[in-house]
């Protein structure tokens, strides 16, 4: 069984920067978390051979910036995600220390993942493994 604190979940709409400053005195593993659902085009299936005119460009970066400057990337290129995926996410554990700051950031290229609600996330932040 893993030994973790929740310190911080979140469900956000749209895009942006979500950051979390380690305490003093509250250095060490941390695991950062992030799953988003993509916008799609109405009309399509999942499963269907039909691609979207308009596809989701969503970026999603992981990081630690302070003693480490450590960095995920995910998404953000003409074939990932695809037309039709529904979902995305991914996590990282980060070796920290008191003011370390570990950021998630909702970027995209494409004007689809900028509408208001079009891109749901939730971010988790938990102290441990």
């Amino acid at each position: 069984m893993a030994n973790s604190l929740s310190l911080n979940a979140n469900e956000v709409a749209g895009l942006g920067t979500f950051s979390y400053t380690i305490p003093v005195g509250a250095g060490g593993l941390y695991t950062l978390s992030c799953q988003s659902t993509l916008p799609y085009e109405q009309g399509t299936f999942n499963n269907s051979s039909v691609t979207p005119s308009v596809a989701s460009a969503l970026q999603i970066v992981l990081s630690q910036t302070g003693s480490a400057s450590v960095s995920i990337t995910i998404g953000g290129t003409a074939t990932n995600p695809t037309p039709t995926q529904p979902s995305m996410g991914t996590s990282g554990r980060f070796q920290c220390v008191a003011g370390d700051v570990l950021s998630v950031v909702l970027s995209s290229a494409n004007a689809i993942d900028a509408q208001p609600n079009s891109v749901k996330s939730i971010v988790n932040l938990y102290q441990g493994y």
